[in-house]
């Protein structure tokens, strides 16, 4: 078998049989392929994504019947958002990263390649063997659990980390302080008006007080810097069954960043999950957290994770308020939106996140 190195290709018209057996012999599979049929998925925003099911000339075995092409939007609106925000680079890093290390569970990768400008992703195809997320319906407690366990085999893989020595293409969350604040100050303008009579007193109040310090949030000293997904909702996840057991396939890596490691679990169960099953079962998850994590590294124990946690669950909150600015006014955002504040405005206000935040700056708590 001679292996060439697959071209870049722009869009999803360019996908053919004789590159995607390219990309397949690349990887390790000595095939022939007859056809190919394409059918888009996803919502495409900041990509084209679309599934190749396959047809073989010449079968080889482990060779997949389906494969999942991610590649860079043609819409040329979409595609400058995906140049300004460096979404493919760092798409691209995170793949080629935790590939390498097997850091947690995420779709095979059979070929990435690209750079600011441009991606290739061709990765496995889990349409019929995982199951997607569903943002509004929230993740159960056995969901929790397994994308927990995939965050804390990834965090604990690559801690601890440092400014100086990440790679460039991870957001800091003090580079992006001033594009997301000045969004989330925007959104919470819009949310005390739009959602005002949909959220309790104390969960708007909760808003105004947290959206005073979303700077201040943003540029405090970080520890324990780890590699982070970024957007950790449930519906960036998909379900498998593994030996009868639930395991999280973690998707969407366009906003991997250099973070805390309670970024994504606060972020994650403010966001994703009941606000009953959180209160109940939240102690026990993070526990769990932090005996996943042990196991590969040592340097973050629960009592640590617990106080980042406080300050961390913020994360959601911001990230909500920020999407009300730039997602339309519909009621299906609306029905999102409002699943998201519930759930985000409840677990600051039972951690008392605000007084922690104010005094870490200086302020009272």
């Amino acid at each position: 078998m001679t292996l060439t190195t697959p071209k870049l290709i722009d869009t999803t018209d360019d996908i053919t049989a004789p590159w995607l057996e390219e990309v397949l012999c690349h990887a390790g599979h000595d095939t022939s392929i007859a056809s190919i049929a394409v059918e888009p998925i996803g919502a495409g925003n900041v990509s084209d994504t679309v599934r190749v099911t396959i047809a073989y000339a010449r079968p080889c075995p482990g060779a997949p019947d389906a494969v999942v092409v991610k590649l860079r939007p043609r819409d040329p609106d979409v595609h400058a958002h995906g140049l300004r925000s460096g979404a493919y680079h760092r798409e691209i890093g995170a793949y080629v990263d935790i590939s390498a290390r097997d850091a947690c569970r995420i779709p095979l990768k059979y070929w990435v390649a690209g750079d600011e400008t441009t991606i290739n992703l061709v990765m496995e195809d889990l349409s019929t063997s995982a199951v997607a997320g569903n943002q509004v319906q929230g993740a159960t407690v056995e969901d929790a659990t397994a994308v927990l366990t995939e965050l804390a085999s990834l965090h604990a893989e690559f801690h601890p980390m440092d400014t100086a020595t990440a790679p460039e293409w991870m957001i800091r969350l003090s580079d992006v302080c001033d594009y997301w604040s000045d969004a989330a100050e925007r959104g919470a303008r819009e949310e005390l008006t739009r959602f005002a009579d949909d959220l309790p007193d104390d969960h708007l109040e909760a808003i105004r007080q947290a959206i005073e310090l979303v700077r201040a949030w943003h540029l405090l000293p970080q520890e324990h810097l780890t590699f982070t997904h970024g957007d950790p909702r449930v519906d960036n996840v998909l379900f498998e069954s593994v030996g009868g057991n639930r395991r999280a396939v973690l998707i969407d890596w366009q906003v991997t960043g250099l973070r805390n490691p309670m970024y994504d679990v606060g972020y994650f169960m403010s966001g994703s999950v009941d606000v009953a099953e959180r209160r109940a079962h939240e102690r026990r998850l993070i526990t769990h957290y932090a005996e996943t994590f042990a196991k590969k590294s040592a340097g973050y124990d629960e009592d640590t994770a617990l106080r980042d946690y406080r300050v961390q669950l913020l994360s959601g909150l911001y990230i909500t308020l920020a999407a009300i600015d730039v997602l339309p006014d519909t009621e299906t955002v609306n029905t999102l939106i409002l699943a998201l504040l519930r759930r985000n405005c409840a677990a600051v206000v039972d951690w008392d996140s605000v007084a922690q935040v104010r005094a870490l700056v200086g302020g009272t708590a």
